[in-house]
């Protein structure tokens, strides 16, 4: 889940962009592929399930 607090970026998806200003949320299924992606400085609330893989808790050896 994604909160937008203050300022406005996107969420990349395979088949598309999702654009969040302050005040959006959005839900991601479990097993979406996606990539927020911010041109300037923005403040969001980022909530995952624990053990939500990337490369910073698996050593390097999650893939892109």
């Amino acid at each position: 889940m994604f909160y937008c607090i203050e300022g406005e970026f996107d969420i990349e998806f395979e088949d598309g962009l999702t654009h969040l200003c302050e005040g959006d949320l959005i839900i991601i299924p479990k097993g979406t592929m996606h990539r927020p992606v911010c041109k300037e400085r923005v403040k969001c609330l980022l909530i995952e399930v624990e053990g939500t893989l990337n490369k910073d808790n698996t050593g390097g050896t999650y893939p892109k």
